[in-house]
């Protein structure tokens, strides 16, 4: 009698085989993940390398801009002929175009954003400078002042930088003659800045209140082809319109003006003509300019003209600009150049 014997080999061999086969299918039944679309796919490496700028607008231009000063910097540019061509200046937010003696301007250039080249030539500063620094709580840069500035200075409190105290932060430039070789750069500023502790804000936080009210406009059916600003017989300023950029192209004393760090013309997206009174108090012939009151005005944007209003309350308040129904005047988004004419002074245009 044969005896049987279990033997669990193939039974065992069969159930492994059946388990591999459910476990195949198993897998071949699993649900897919939803596939990535390559724009998807881009999208998310993009949003992974590069973080999100926050975007900012300058109060100064109306313009894009990815940093905002807590304290813009002003600076007082000469404009004596052996002074051009300036430096910066065509970078510059805003400019006040100002009379000194013998009525031979100057400029006060401000920047509220940042700005790498050089700006110059720098000189001196005059009360009515300081107080206009003032108005936009500026760090004002210069290399000396006139007779009653330095009591202006201290009076307002000013946050300014004198080069003849701080020339680390200067440069003179050895191709030029002095007084007219003097030159600074932001960054050099901000570290005078820092020194002096002008830019501890104690926690405040950064806000800036818009300087102007900005917008889009369309060009009139007449242009204003080309403007004409005579401070004194010594001093002759011409703007002309440049119609591919809608902008005003300037001119000195009849000769271009150019921008030394680019060797490119200054051109200006709006005219500001600001008539004050002046009167001059010293033998030397200084100027007191009258900056507080009401008074006429012009505005050139966007190729019009149109006739404003200018009134200051005090030297704690800013100057405002209105239109002809009081209400706040509107520049294109650009620079801004300003201009402080005597109420004699002659301004004249041309439409084409």
């Amino acid at each position: 009698m044969k005896k049987g014997k279990y033997d669990p080999s193939p039974f065992l061999l069969l159930f492994l085989i059946l388990t591999l086969l459910l476990a195949s299918c198993k897998a071949d039944t699993l649900p897919e993940e939803p596939l990535t679309s390559e724009n998807e796919l881009e999208e998310k490496i993009d949003s992974e390398k590069k973080p999100e700028i926050p975007e900012k607008t300058s109060p100064f231009t109306g313009l894009p801009t990815e940093e905002i000063f807590d304290y813009p910097y002003a600076i007082i540019v000469e404009n004596l002929p052996p002074a051009r061509p300036q430096s910066g200046l065509s970078k510059a937010e805003i400019v006040y175009e100002v009379p000194t003696e013998a009525f031979i301007s100057r400029f006060l250039a401000l920047y509220i954003s940042p700005y790498e080249e050089e700006i110059g030539p720098v000189r001196s500063a005059r009360p009515y400078f300081a107080y206009l620094a003032q108005e936009y709580d500026s760090i004002l840069a210069h290399c000396g002042y006139s007779i009653h500035t330095e009591a202006v200075l201290k009076k307002i409190k000013a946050k300014h930088i004198d080069e003849r105290y701080n020339p680390t932060f200067f440069r003179r430039e050895k191709s030029r003659n002095a007084p007219h070789n003097l030159y600074t750069t932001l960054p050099r500023l901000t570290q005078g800045a820092e020194k002096h502790n002008y830019l501890d804000k104690s926690g405040q936080e950064n806000h800036h209140d818009p300087i102007f009210y900005f917008e889009e406009k369309e060009p009139p059916e007449q242009v204003v082809s080309s403007i004409s600003i005579d401070f004194s017989a010594n001093n002759h300023i011409e703007y002309r319109w440049d119609s591919p950029e809608e902008k005003y192209t300037r001119y000195n004393d009849g000769s271009l003006f150019i921008d030394a760090n680019y060797g490119e013309a200054v051109k200006v997206k709006n005219i500001v003509v600001q008539f004050v009174d002046m009167r001059i108090f010293t033998e030397e012939g200084h100027l007191d300019i009258t900056l507080i009151g009401e008074g006429k005005g012009l505005l050139f944007s966007g190729g019009a003209v149109e006739e404003i209003k200018w009134r200051k309350d005090d030297n704690e308040k800013e100057t405002r600009f209105t239109d002809a129904n009081d209400h706040n005047i509107v520049l294109l988004p650009g620079n801004t150049w300003i201009h402080l004419v005597p109420e004699k002074g002659k301004v004249e245009w041309s439409l084409e």
